[in-house]
């Protein structure tokens, strides 16, 4: 690379619309409600980190800058967002977002890596999820870390790929443990990574920023949208066959760090004493992925949670009646997830996806699955399966990953390769069938365990992606939830559809 290389890539302008309607299968207290439904937005946006790889061999006579690229650029969107939640209450957001980003690669083995984001929400009156109303949502910056790439250091000097190689990075970043079921966050963390040819070993040592990019899953916690802390350290160790296939096994510790002890809603008429929200985790994690010829792909993670939780406040009586503390109680959980791709080889790119997710849920929890309050009973194991990861449960119903149990059936197609305008649209189509594992058991909206209303409804799942030049492109999703008729013993009216749309477009130069 001769010279210093200023390269403005991926700078975006968007414009993007969407509208949510979403109602409730039952009416739940309203700050629990709008904590539920705040957390079910933001699990719908995700944003994932860009690592390309640099493998440039580096001439030495070369100067410091002669050697170096620097990346700059940045994004401009705005959506707007109705929502009519358990309440019966229609929301409107507007959201302007503005990033900036930098990316400097120094001998093609050191990475420099920083993001801004500015948001503002603006609400209609009244409308805010927490009740604080239009404001800027923090941090400002949002992602900044180093990483150094021995095996691209040794590329660059020497010319040579080996199969063995270090690299690891520090700072505030995005991680993915494994499929992302036990862990997909941002966190302030040291990643290492240490190749030895078919075997990869990771270590992972950080802890969840204590601001507004973090949503809990604990939301009976006064501050689980603005004040998360828990921290993470494993590792894992993954074998490559000769054939491509990958088998992994991982270790990851949760602890919480949450000094809090103050519930979303004032139960101190009913109990007392203070409130503590103690959940401390151990994810064992087996795992694999592959294909067999070039068609058919495939995934699969088991994971089995243990470690302490807390038990539920409003269970925690004597038999007189009077208050006691809350108990430290087992975990027992566990959850699966399963994939299959296959993909036709047709000019279309036609493929087609299998999934089934599964999470163990608790019976003897009195009205959610992933909260302290209302919460596990004191004297049990607590069998519900919860952590800060992420898995597809849909658009529009999206719920928590525990005590569930969802099939998926996907597909996606080019169907106009050949035509000048169309060629680049890609149309897709998931259908999702939705249950409790547990019968007895809740799920994250407070919906009570019924062992006759196990399934919980359908939903299906409409995408668009349009390049219509390589500089802008049109995206669209739109899903609709349909809860099981009777879910609550009643007849469920039309109205109860819960439907998710949205519309964006981007501007690249």
């Amino acid at each position: 690379m001769a010279g210093l290389r200023v390269r403005v890539r991926d700078v975006c302008a968007c414009a993007a619309m969407a509208w949510c309607v979403a109602s409730p299968l039952h009416a739940q207290p309203g700050a629990t409600a709008a904590a539920q439904q705040e957390r079910r937005i933001e699990r719908a946006i995700r944003e994932a980190t860009v690592d390309p790889t640099y493998r440039v061999r580096i001439d030495p006579t070369l100067s410091l800058g002669e050697r170096s690229v620097l990346d700059v650029g940045g994004s401009f969107s705005f959506s707007m967002l109705h929502l009519e939640d358990s309440t019966d209450n229609s929301r409107r957001l507007i959201q302007p977002e503005f990033q900036i980003y930098g990316r400097a690669v120094i001998d093609a083995a050191h990475t420099f890596f920083i993001r801004s984001r500015f948001q503002y929400r603006g609400y209609s009156a009244g409308d805010s999820f927490d009740g604080r109303g239009d404001a800027w949502e923090e941090p400002f910056l949002d992602r900044w870390w180093y990483e150094f790439d021995l095996g691209r250091a040794v590329a660059a000097d020497q010319g040579v790929v080996s199969d063995n190689n270090f690299r690891f990075r520090i700072g505030r970043q995005f991680v993915n443990w494994g499929s992302g079921v036990a862990l997909s966050e941002q966190l302030y963390a040291v990643t290492a990574e240490a190749k030895f040819g078919k075997i990869n070993v990771t270590g992972l040592a950080g802890f969840t920023p204590s601001d507004e990019s973090i949503i809990d899953f604990d939301v009976s916690r006064d501050e689980f949208d603005r004040n998360t802390e828990r921290a993470f350290f494993g590792g894992e160790i993954r074998y490559t066959t000769v054939d491509q296939h990958e088998f992994y096994f991982s270790y990851l510790r949760m602890a919480d760090w949450n000094s809090d002890s103050a519930p979303t809603a004032n139960i101190a008429l009913v109990y007392p004493l203070p409130v503590k929200f103690d959940y401390d985790a151990n994810y064992f994690v087996w795992g694999a992925e592959g294909s067999f010829g070039d068609k058919l792909a495939y995934e699969g993670e088991f994971i089995y949670q243990s470690g302490r939780s807390t038990s539920d406040p409003l269970q925690s009586f004597d038999a007189n009646g009077a208050p006691v503390a809350q108990t430290r109680e087992d975990i027992s959980a566990w959850a699966f997830r399963g994939q299959l791709t296959y993909f036709l080889g047709d000019e279309r790119r036609t493929r087609f996806e299998l999934e089934s997710l599964v999470a163990s849920g608790d019976g003897d929890r009195l009205g959610s699955t992933t909260d302290t309050v209302t919460g596990n009973k004191p004297g049990s194991d607590d069998l519900a399966f919860n952590s800060l990861g992420f898995v597809n449960t849909g658009l529009a119903f999206s719920p928590s990953f525990s005590n569930l149990m969802t099939f998926r059936v996907g597909a996606s197609t080019f169907p106009f390769v050949g035509h000048e305008l169309l060629q680049n649209l890609q149309v897709g189509v998931d259908v999702f069938l939705h249950s409790r594992l547990q019968g007895t058991a809740p799920i994250d909206e407070g919906i009570p365990g019924d062992d006759t209303r196990r399934f919980l409804g359908w939903e299906t799942d409409f995408s668009l992606n349009w390049r219509l030049t390589s500089d802008f492109a049109i995206t669209g999703r739109y899903g609709f939830f349909v809860p099981n008729d009777g879910l609550l013993g009643i007849p469920t009216p039309v109205s109860d559809t819960r439907h998710f749309l949205f519309v964006g477009a981007t501007l690249s130069f």
